[in-house]
């Protein structure tokens, strides 16, 4: 039997064509980053406090400073350090206070005075941030939640969208569907910066959500379709790789852009430079061959070969076509699985368990470390930038040590040494703001690699027959850990510290039981259920079943992620959508 990836072998796995393409596909990445990561300029939330209107006609009956009008109308707090500073969110309601007396004896009396909450509104810190959502909408004090539960809600448009056009995209096409995405996120986009009320621009933002994941997903089917086996773990990442160069860039345009409805603007009116990509990117074979298209996909793969110089491979073209409609056989005679499988017996339960909690905790840190930089001090533009920047170094070690050292080691010393920094930012005092930094960027470059790792392990963890729905499932539990990060942030309000002892703390707690999960490098992947019941049952917490081998030896069983199963005909074994969820990584 010829199956399509014996065609893409001969044509080329990734030949000019397919660079020129996947490069055309990944560009509105770009946008995605930005979009997913808007909120730390959006919802901006600048120093403030109670605006107090009878502090002006006071100060001016007798004579008062600012310094002492403030000192008149703004109770003093402590900050999680113990330092004095203004309440931001009570004042004195000077209606109740006799005023005759000089201001060093009304200073002495304050603390018998009554506070009142800011009634008449907020003064803000308007240097660094012009306007925010958060400051439009006075969304302070006892309303912060809600620009925490924004960005929930996005998260949540972000799960409708892998789920919507996954299916979309494999009913009308990735080419027409993709662009559809980018259509919708260019007109959301736009549309929220018109939002008259907060609860307007948190529906826009659900829809800028839906789209956004729907053309990071799309995209990355479509050039993973074009690719051969080799090279699709590859395509993942350089895809990833575009989307932190968009929410970098996205530090940038915020810089010079000090107002949310021009930065919104600016970053939705970037996917019209997506548009005219209609032109050059063409539909992928695979899926047109799976719906019997068949001369269509031969002109492209004939175009395909021509670009990389070699001969279209007539023969096996045609011996593909033939064999396609003789493969009707599931690897397990027909039987459909479902997500029961993934937990009916107890070994494989444990390890679903295992695999799905630490999906949902590498999301939920990765963006509560994203998302949060503001809260360490210093210049939030710079913190957002070296978030994003510290991702590469991470990526590119988790490629070389998982190779050298397996996945089980790597994944538990990034994820053991990721939480236990951001765990160690308990312990700095808020005056040394370059030492939280870095304890905070070590958390993020070890989650940022441990999310490259766990989705090469989790694909070899499950067998051939359940392996694209345990991905999926794993996914869905990723967006849940997105959706509850933006609540955990909150927890900084009873001590300033906390998140991230949270962050650290979950983090720490997954790498260790990834102690109970097999080391499968070099190991010969599970095909039924019974093996992987039994994978890793015969090892120890210490050195679990499984062995290694030399990395050359794997390459031929990591050449096949993200489509290790073997396809129930010629083209359909990646045509499934759903499978490539779990390449969302930080989506």
């Amino acid at each position: 039997m010829v199956h399509y990836d014996a065609v893409l072998k001969h044509v080329g796995e990734f030949g000019t064509y397919q660079k020129r393409m996947c490069f055309f596909a990944f560009l509105p990445s770009l946008s995605v980053g930005m979009h997913m990561m808007a909120m730390v300029f959006l919802a901006a939330t600048p120093a403030h406090r109670c605006r107090a209107p009878e502090g002006n006609a006071l100060a001016a009956r007798y004579n008062w400073t600012e310094p002492e009008k403030l000192n008149m109308t703004i109770p003093w707090t402590k900050d999680d350090d113990g330092k004095p500073v203004l309440h931001s969110c009570k004042r004195y309601d000077l209606t109740t206070v006799e005023l005759n007396a000089s201001i060093r004896n009304l200073t002495n009396r304050r603390a018998s005075w009554n506070m009142t909450s800011c009634d008449a509104g907020w003064t803000y810190d308007r240097s660094q941030y012009k306007t925010s959502i958060t400051i439009d909408n006075n969304i302070v004090c006892d309303d912060k939640w809600l620009a925490n539960m924004a960005q929930s809600i996005y998260m949540v448009g972000v799960l409708i969208g892998s789920i919507t056009f996954g299916d979309l995209s494999d009913r009308f096409g990735r080419k027409v569907v993709m662009f559809v995405a980018i259509v919708l996120n260019l007109v959301s986009g736009i549309s929220t910066m018109f939002a008259p009320n907060f609860t307007a621009f948190v529906i826009l933002r659900l829809f800028v959500g839906v789209s956004s994941l729907g053309i990071y997903l799309v995209n990355f089917v479509l050039a993973c379709e074009i690719v051969g086996p080799s090279r699709r773990t590859l395509v993942g990442t350089v895809d990833y790789v575009f989307f932190v160069l968009g929410y970098m860039l996205e530090a940038g345009l915020a810089y010079f852009i000090r107002t949310w409805t021009h930065l919104q603007l600016a970053i939705s009116l970037l996917s019209v430079l997506w548009l005219p990509l209609w032109c050059v990117v063409t539909e992928s074979p695979r899926w047109l061959l799976a719906k019997g298209r068949t001369e269509e996909a031969r002109a492209i793969v004939e175009k395909m070969a021509k670009t990389n110089g070699v001969d279209f491979p007539d023969a096996l073209w045609e011996k593909m076509v033939e064999s396609k409609d003789k493969l009707t056989e599931t690897p397990d005679n027909g039987r459909f699985y479902s997500v029961r499988d993934l937990v009916r017996t107890p070994n494989l339960a444990k390890k679903s368990a295992i695999v799905f909690y630490n999906w949902g905790v590498i999301t939920m840190v990765y963006y509560g470390l994203s998302l949060n930089t503001s809260a360490l001090g210093g210049d939030d533009y710079i913190n957002f930038f070296l978030s994003g920047l510290v991702e590469f170094p991470a990526l590119l070690m988790s490629i070389i040590v998982i190779e050298k050292w397996g996945r089980r080691s790597p994944h538990i010393m990034f994820m053991v040494g990721g939480g236990v920094a951001c765990i160690c930012t308990l312990f700095v005092p808020s005056d040394l703001f370059p030492l939280t930094m870095t304890l905070a960027m070590i958390g993020k470059f070890g989650i940022a690699a441990s999310f490259n790792i766990i989705y090469i392990w989790t694909g070899e963890i499950y067998p051939t027959v359940v392996r694209n729905l345990g991905l999926g499932v794993s996914s869905m539990w990723a967006r849940v850990g997105g959706i509850i990060s933006p609540f955990v942030a909150l927890l900084a309000d009873s001590w300033r510290p906390l998140p991230y002892m949270v962050f650290g703390g979950v983090s720490v707690l997954g790498g260790i039981l990834c102690l109970m999960l097999p080391e499968t490098l070099g190991a010969p992947l599970p095909q039924t259920l019974e093996e992987a019941e039994d994978f890793g049952k015969g090892g120890s917490l210490l050195c679990p079943a499984g062995g290694h081998k030399k990395p050359e030896d794997t390459k031929e069983l990591e050449a096949d992620l993200p489509d290790i199963s073997p396809p129930v005909d010629a083209t359909n074994a990646m045509t499934n959508p759903s499978f490539y969820l779990s390449f969302e990584t930080g989506l």
